[in-house]
């Protein structure tokens, strides 16, 4: 199976494999499991991805966050220049991802009603920007740039000490850790949550996302038990993220249409102020359901 980066050239998709951590496998093992697989993913639905596709729209942004994550998770051992300069290009890409994303989202939630029209005309302008950009060399110099540095980046051939023996932890050590460390980080984040600002909120959201993904990551990497513990944990996180997550998405349709004057072209200001009513009752309700959750969670 090939994907085409150009007319010119093709490219080899790597064949997937399963992933299967245990307790006494290496740190660095386990990132490049980890790594291999959410790479395979984007790779997976490339094809879909530039003609225009939603879902693997959204595979794509759930593996690239899932990568991100990991390599948060893994931070002082991997955090190297390659990783810094791959970092950069992965946000110029992202850009496009989450702009298409969001105008996805925005029409899903608008079947029907005026303001469709105007945001799959959006929508349509932006997948062009995000399509131009997957078929860019620079698209694919990150993508191989990826692969390189997972595989034999500067991080794994340190040779001090400390960089030896973080790469060696066992997952069972480090992953028991680094999730209770991000655990309290989340528990302290999503304290007053009903009264946050959007930004602090976003932050919650995505620290959930992350703790979420950090979970997931460490199945078979722990024993039975400490993995079931977690595992309520996640399905609090699962819960969370969701509501989390409407709040985001009512914020940038607003967002969006406010950018369009699009209350003034479809709507009289009765229609408007009732509008405005409603949201404000809605982002109370799911605000005050998401805190209840986020107390779940630090128990």
């Amino acid at each position: 199976m090939t994907l085409a980066a150009s007319p010119a050239r093709e490219r080899v998709v790597r064949p997937k494999r399963p992933r299967h951590l245990s307790e006494a496998m290496r740190c660095e093992t386990a990132f490049r499991l980890i790594l291999s697989e959410c790479l395979e993913e984007v790779a997976t639905n490339h094809e879909a991805l530039s003609s225009g596709d939603p879902a693997a729209l959204h595979q794509t942004r759930i593996a690239l966050t899932r990568l991100k994550a990991a390599i948060a998770f893994y931070g002082p051992m991997v955090a190297d220049s390659e990783w810094t300069r791959l970092k950069s290009e992965l946000k110029w890409l992202s850009a496009y991802l989450g702009a298409t994303r969001d105008l996805d989202v925005a029409i899903e939630n608008s079947k029907g009603l005026p303001e469709e029209r105007m945001l799959m005309t959006a929508r349509t302008d932006a997948f062009e920007a995000l399509r131009e950009a997957l078929q860019s060399d620079r698209y694919w110099q990150w993508f191989d740039g990826m692969w390189d540095w997972v595989g034999s980046g500067p991080w794994t051939t340190r040779q001090d000490p400390r960089a030896a023996q973080r790469r060696a932890v066992p997952v069972s050590v480090f992953h028991a850790r680094r999730l209770a460390q991000w655990h309290g980080k989340l528990c302290h984040k999503s304290r007053g949550l009903q009264g946050m600002g959007k930004n602090k909120r976003h932050r919650v959201r995505l620290a959930s996302k992350r703790l979420r993904y950090a979970i997931e990551f460490s199945e078979g990497g722990l024993p039975a038990d400490v993995y079931a513990s977690w595992r309520n944990v996640l399905k609090h996180l699962r819960k969370g993220q969701q509501l989390l997550g409407e709040l985001n998405d009512d914020e940038v349709r607003r967002k969006l249409f406010e950018s369009a004057d699009a209350l003034d072209q479809g709507a009289d200001e009765g229609k408007a102020r009732h509008q405005r009513v409603h949201e404000r009752k809605r982002k109370s309700q799911l605000l005050r359901r998401a805190a209840a959750i986020y107390r779940k969670i630090a128990e």
